[in-house]
């Protein structure tokens, strides 16, 4: 039985911004999600046979305020790599960012990024001398 986790709007502040100014002070940033796992049996109720969504959750947001990023997408790239390289039972990720509040000066309720990688095409990218260019 596939299953797929999801979570909506997880907060996190993140030094992000196309310039020092920007990039000087953490900024709210929202992130949805969903994570495709590989095949589970029925019956299962262990957490040592799926994915720990506690523990993802956790990761997601150490990756995100651990470091400093130009652009939302670089952003989800790291969050990506990092999922995928702790979590071998997932096999896609989906990932939805953008900045809280909109930074444009604009009437928009939102703008930012969405991303979906597999497990296949993430471990190609990885491969030694892929240049994704």
């Amino acid at each position: 039985m596939p299953a797929r986790l999801f979570f909506d709007r997880l907060v996190l502040f993140v030094r992000i911004g196309t310039g020092p100014t920007e990039r000087s002070r953490p900024q709210k940033v929202l992130l949805s999600g969903e994570i495709q796992l590989g095949e589970m049996s029925w019956g299962n109720d262990s957490i040592l046979k799926t994915v720990d969504y506690d523990r993802l959750i956790r990761e997601i947001v150490a990756c995100g305020e651990a470091t400093e990023f130009c652009l939302l997408e670089r952003l989800v790239e790291e969050v990506v790599d990092h999922l995928m390289a702790l979590f071998p039972g997932v096999s896609e990720v989906t990932l939805s960012v953008w900045k809280d509040p909109v930074p444009l000066p604009l009437e928009l309720e939102r703008v930012g990024v969405t991303v979906k990688e597999t497990r296949d095409r993430w471990s190609r990218r990885k491969e030694p001398g892929h240049f994704s260019g």
